[in-house]
């Protein structure tokens, strides 16, 4: 209802508050008007009442993971919760159970087996994620309880969106870890940063959809006033704007980032293969140099007009570099003026002297060599581009076709290139082959395997050009790891916007789930790890007399 149908409701009510007036009281309806609507506008606002997303989002997760490992305090089944089913009549199979003098609680849909709770916990534990993406997730998980602990808002946040679908793909039914994967994936969107106002009326459908899903595994008392209130944020996004412009993530996470910026650096020489090969790489990706490699192609082409392009790419790479030198200073002797500072130095070339670095800060990413990321609690080695390539059906293929592709791996080292009059930064990496090391699962995960291994000739890139990516083991094949996008979204005109991709990634529903959803689903036939209820203890206090010793005498 808008703030105009409330008022017309409320305006004539005049409701005085105390025993003697208890008589007056309406019974039903509308019991009072607000103070807030003697302020003229209040009845016009849109949004009179704000939804906080960060702590909807860290109330739920706590109920989810709460009743998943049965943490108590914070689960939401159990006696009381059983004895409503049977009081309601529904999943009476689910009913209290008494045997001897303790209380036995079938396992539901949702209730995990301690084997499956070591699997949850054991995947949390592993989990190492760059710095600034959260917390070390690996100290909110405790093995010997079987549960986590210390959760902040922003750790519940990270754990929701990204890692709580991961580790739930090996564990419980199907049909619940499909619903509780849609409600992660909703947060994810409604927490991006670039929302598509065309697809907030699907999302709402799809909420609603899944709590109702939700509702036929879950206990009714899950769903308290916090999990209701997120059928109401898509209406607060189409109001207000997304959500990141609402909470308080960004600045808390930019003071840790200024926290990190001091480096220790030291100075070898590289090789001249891998520097050519990274010289090569700059004068590729630099504006300036781009006519004069199209000059040098056409000059190839033109002295060897039998030569397919394949051939003339790889001789290109092959003398490109003094090709270039000499064209560039020979054209600065005759014409000093026709060269820039920074194009006569490209052409001369870098120096062999190399700044190298375990760690670096840049595009608002803090990126480690997979040495230092050995040593740390942080995954900051992680690493994708995307970069155009060509594309050969095979060796007598005389049309390649050029695409841009991404390109994942890890960060082997760091290197600064001193050009005299500036400075640039290269990653050397390790990527993973394309063909057959990556993959997409038909949950929508992507997997990379990371010991696939290519391009070892290709191996640099600008550092300008890299942006962070995490890997997590999946639970289901310990060959494969996860590929997740650092949670930083990069600006030309502010130098870091915090959190979350840019991309939002709706959820759809499966045909599958359309399948009617019989008595069985309601209980889990694959183990019988329930809840025991022991019985309470009442302790008697009895009077006893007190009777005084008698003192011994000293000798």
């Amino acid at each position: 209802m808008t703030g105009d149908q409330i008022f017309e409701k409320v305006k004539d009510l005049d409701t005085q508050f105390g025993k003697p007036f208890a008589h007056t009281l309406v019974k039903s309806g509308w019991k009072k008007r607000s103070v807030f609507f003697e302020l003229p506008y209040w009845k016009s606002l849109y949004v009179r009442h704000f939804l906080d997303v960060m702590h909807i989002e860290k109330n739920v997760f706590e109920s989810v993971i709460g009743t998943l490992l049965n943490i108590q305090g914070k689960s939401k089944d159990g006696l009381k919760a059983r004895k409503d089913l049977i009081a309601m009549g529904i999943r009476t199979e689910l009913g209290p159970l008494k045997k001897g003098k303790r209380t036995y609680l079938p396992p539901a849909a949702y209730t995990l087996s301690r084997k499956e709770k070591k699997t949850l916990c054991k995947f949390l534990s592993e989990v190492k994620v760059p710095e600034g993406y959260s917390s070390d997730i690996r100290r909110l998980v405790s093995m010997k309880d079987l549960k986590l602990k210390s959760l902040k808002t922003h750790d519940c946040h990270v754990i929701m969106e990204h890692f709580l679908p991961i580790g739930i793909r090996s564990i419980l039914p199907e049909k619940v870890r499909s619903s509780i994967t849609k409600l992660c994936s909703f947060f994810k969107s409604i927490c991006s940063k670039v929302i598509d106002p065309a697809i907030l009326p699907m999302l709402q459908k799809e909420i609603v959809i899944t709590l109702c899903e939700l509702e036929m595994f879950f206990p009714p008392s899950f769903f308290d006033i916090m999990v209701h209130l997120v059928v109401h944020l898509v209406k607060e996004t189409q109001l207000c704007g997304p959500a990141y412009m609402r909470w308080m993530y960004p600045v808390e996470r930019y003071m840790k980032i200024l926290k990190g910026y001091v480096k220790n650096r030291s100075r070898p020489e590289v090789s001249r293969v891998e520097r050519d090969q990274v010289h090569l790489y700059v004068l590729h990706n630099e504006n300036e140099v781009e006519p004069y490699v199209e000059i040098h192609k056409d000059v190839l082409r033109g002295l060897n007009p039998n030569r397919n392009e394949n051939w003339i790419v790889r001789e290109h790479n092959r003398c490109f570099i003094p090709w270039f030198k000499d064209h560039i200073y020979s054209k600065y002797y005759s014409d000093p003026a026709s060269i820039t500072e920074r194009l006569r130095c490209l052409a001369y070339g870098p120096s062999f002297h190399v700044l190298s670095y375990s760690a670096y800060a840049i595009n608002g990413y803090t990126f480690y060599t997979k040495e230092q990321d050995d040593k740390s609690t942080m995954q900051n080695s992680g690493v994708t581009v995307v970069a155009e390539a060509m594309h050969i059906s095979s060796v007598k293929d005389l049309n390649p076709k050029f695409a841009n592709l991404s390109y994942f791996g890890v960060i082997e080292r760091i290197w600064v290139f001193d050009y005299e009059k500036f400075q640039i930064p290269i990653f050397g990496c390790k990527w993973v082959e394309n063909n057959n090391g990556i993959r997409m699962d038909k949950s929508g995960f992507l997997q990379v395997d990371l010991n696939r291994v290519g391009y070892k000739d290709e191996s640099f890139i600008l550092a300008s050009q890299a942006r962070q990516v995490l890997y997590v083991n999946d639970p289901k094949s310990t060959k494969w790891s996860i590929v997740l996008f650092s949670n930083k979204v990069i600006d030309e005109n502010t130098r870091d916007q915090g959190d979350i991709d840019v991309e939002i990634e709706s959820f759809t529903r499966n045909d599958q789930d359309e399948n009617i959803i019989s008595n069985d689903s309601y209980i889990r036939n694959d183990h019988n790890e329930g809840i025991w209820i022991n019985p309470t203890v009442r302790v008697v206090k009895r009077h006893v007399e007190h009777i005084p010793t008698k003192k011994r005498k000293r000798t």
